[in-house]
């Protein structure tokens, strides 16, 4: 009888424990973490564009963006007036995303050097995660945009509402 009464212990046990695990599908990618001497883009935000061009050793286009690539990444930095407005990053490394699996945009936000504790959540959806950054006054969006492409991230201060 102590026999079965510790076999359907264990057995509860087991039970219960399992009980209080988050059984999440998020997608939990590996992502490579930044060079050292990585910049993350929305520090290029406010830059002049022949400043960041400098930077970034990339002239700028015709349309004033600027656009780099390397295997981890393709970024773009757009400006208005000759001032950087706007950017994205694309982590070549996360295609192909869906938008109907969940990830994690804190593995997405550390693998651009973007310091998640910074950030108020706003908004979170299967494919998107939204944040405000009260300190830089930025928006600053992580999702999947369609499915096959890869996970990116964006910067604005013109849609900042702090």
């Amino acid at each position: 009888m102590i026999k079965h009464g510790l076999v359907i212990t264990f057995v509860m046990s087991g039970i219960l424990v399992g009980c209080g695990k988050n059984d999440s599908t998020e997608q939990t990618t590996q992502l490579t973490p930044p060079p050292a001497d990585f910049i993350s883009p929305y520090r290029f935000i406010k830059f002049r564009l022949e400043a960041a061009s400098d930077i970034l050793k990339t002239a700028a286009n015709a349309n004033g963006s600027i656009i780099t690539t390397t295997a981890q990444y393709k970024t773009r930095y757009d400006s208005t007036d000759g001032v950087i407005t706007y950017s994205e990053i694309y982590l070549l490394e996360t295609a192909p995303c869906s938008q109907t699996e969940p990830f994690d945009p804190i593995a997405v936000l550390n693998a651009v050097a973007v310091n998640p504790k910074n950030l108020e959540e706003r908004d979170r959806m299967t494919h998107l995660a939204n944040y405000y950054d009260h300190q830089e006054k930025l928006k600053i969006s992580v999702t999947c945009e369609q499915d096959g492409t890869p996970i990116v991230v964006r910067f604005s201060n013109k849609y900042y509402q702090g």
